[in-house]
């Protein structure tokens, strides 16, 4: 049957109503997702750079302190953060009143909360409630940053300094990480440390180990313990449950020096309540004075907090539970925190070595302008108060981003080997020993970022030099001379990167006896090298 014109066009016209119709509401259903709820609550946040895609969210209630008073005019900063030994400063701020004292009522979701469900916020929504601005600040890690983007740096907390950790089975080194079944949080420091760890071996993370990620760092061990991993990478306490089926540490922050904890402030409330966001610095330095010259008030002050099967610090023990927490971290006061902001540099350097090892690891990185995730300024207009400096040092008082530390009479003898570098053949201009720009390349991604990081690893760097035939022959001494001049070469580049030369141990070797006066090239590009290896020393 046909139609006729009329009712062709009407129907068109219908058409047309019907699309404009979901169009509007598409568009609105799209604002509601990018838009905070009137009452703050549900927030739905479009994904922040690099992370997967549109979460809806709910926090948790924050955690006030017991004499808190919602209709006394004070503004409220919410902050997140883990179950940690230098995050507990926060709860040390409650409790001693120094947030009210400052102005504002510090409200604090800890995450894990007494096993409450409620509690159990994944990486993913923590930093999306920090990108959304419904939280003022997340205490998390730096390379956590670099791989969100959800907000800005305003202060350092600590470096870590073993509290972070890589146990094995059956294992004796990271020599011997190909092919093995690695367990981690997801998101997590943990998984950034076996990045890292990969790359320092340069092995690729999908075709020559097998990744084992799970929910939690409880989860990842429980993983490692039913035989479903060989290696598991965490943090305390967690991690120590690895013993249990014969798990062994293999590396720790103590030695790799690469993960650094700090303060993350929501650009929403930078751009907004930035003296609201002083008051909490100011806080949190007045906080940590507190603590740094009466460390049993505040290790008491904690263990008042209460969730004491959260914190692990009891009231009958409190001085030497909190110090058991920070023995493993370097925390950064005042002072290491003023140092650091007036010369952003070191942090940025971190920030764009995390992102590098987030993007070889085929994680989706941002494309922003690291230098924009750091805001000095709190930090340098909290240094300028005298009321905050503190008279008092922390329980581990190593932090070394600031740091020139003397390592002169360090015993080299007694160093253990961490780890071989793959990178061992470098090439030298032509009767020189001077290194060509391809191997320079090569030392500036093998060597420098791992170095730069961690100012107590030492590097044994040990030439070797082909025995060529000659007439007359080479002597032992020849050959050795020229292996330690390319040796030497190596570290006076490193050096020239800012490592500072008592770090190396520069030996020379020979090469095996049958090849000693050969003709074959084969032999004599084998012979031809620099091995590099990490290793520890006694401190």
């Amino acid at each position: 049957m046909k139609l006729d014109r009329t009712r062709i066009i009407f129907i068109a016209i219908v058409g047309v109503a019907l699309i404009a119709i979901c169009g509007v509401v598409g568009y609105n259903l799209i604002q509601d997702r990018l838009t905070p709820t009137p009452d703050g609550s549900v927030v739905s946040v479009t994904a922040v750079p690099g992370a997967t895609p549109v979460v809806i969210l709910d926090s948790p209630d924050p955690v006030f302190a017991p004499d808190y008073d919602a209709s006394d005019g004070l503004p409220a900063y919410i902050c997140g953060a883990d179950s940690f030994g230098s995050y507990f400063t926060l709860q040390q701020m409650q409790m001693a009143g120094k947030d009210v004292a400052h102005g504002f009522h510090l409200g604090i979701v800890p995450f894990f909360l007494d096993e409450d469900p409620a509690y159990d916020v994944s990486e993913e929504q923590r930093t999306a409630l920090l990108h959304s601005g419904q939280w003022d600040c997340l205490l998390t890690t730096l390379d956590s940053v670099a791989l969100s983007s959800a907000g800005v740096v305003t202060a350092i907390v600590d470096e870590s300094a073993g509290a972070d950790q890589l146990w094995g089975r059956d294992m004796n080194s990271l020599d011997e990480l190909q092919g093995k079944r690695i367990a981690f949080s997801r998101g997590s420091v943990g998984e950034y440390f076996v990045y890292y760890t990969l790359n320092i071996k340069q092995l690729s993370p999908r075709s020559q180990v097998t990744l084992v990620p799970q929910d939690s760092v409880a989860d990842a061990v429980a993983a490692f313990n039913a035989g479903q991993a060989d290696v598991v990478s965490g943090w305390e306490p967690d991690i120590y449950d690895a013993e249990q089926s014969g798990g062994v540490p293999l590396l720790s922050s103590n030695q790799l020096r690469i993960v650094v904890d700090v303060i993350v402030t929501s650009r929403q409330s930078i751009n907004n309540e930035a003296d609201l966001v002083q008051d909490f610095h100011n806080a949190w330095f007045d906080t940590l004075k507190g603590q740094l010259e009466d460390f049993d008030t505040a290790a008491s002050q904690i263990a008042a907090w209460g969730h004491n099967d959260w914190s692990y610090v009891y009231p009958e023990s409190a001085s030497d539970d909190f110090a058991a927490w920070l023995e493993s971290v370097a925390q950064a006061d005042l002072g290491d925190n003023a140092f650091v902001m007036r010369d952003t540099r070191p942090i940025i350097d971190r920030l764009s070595i995390a992102r590098r090892v987030w993007a070889a690891s085929d994680v989706s990185t941002p494309a922003d302008d690291v230098n924009e995730l750091v805001n000095p300024g709190f930090v340098l207009r909290a240094a300028d108060q005298a009321s905050l400096q503190a008279n008092g040092n922390p329980v581990n008082d190593t932090f070394s981003i600031s740091a020139q530390l003397d390592l002169t009479d360090v015993a080299t003898s007694d160093a253990a080997t961490l780890a071989v570098l793959p990178c061992r053949t470098f090439t030298f201009l032509p009767e020189s020993t001077e290194l060509t720009l391809e191997s320079r390349r090569i030392l500036d991604n093998c060597v420098v970022p791992t170095l730069s990081q961690s100012v107590g690893l030492f590097l044994r760097v040990q030439g070797s030099s082909a025995w060529p035939a000659n007439d007359p022959p080479w002597t032992e001494d020849d050959i050795l001379e020229v292996a330690e001049g390319r040796a030497q070469s190596v570290v006076d580049y490193l050096v020239s990167q800012n490592i500072d030369p008592a770090r190396f141990i520069v030996e020379a070797k020979l090469p095996p006896e049958d090849h000693w006066n050969t003709d074959d090239p084969n032999i004599q590009a084998a012979d031809r090298f620099v091995e590099l290896t990490l290793v520890t020393a006694g401190r």
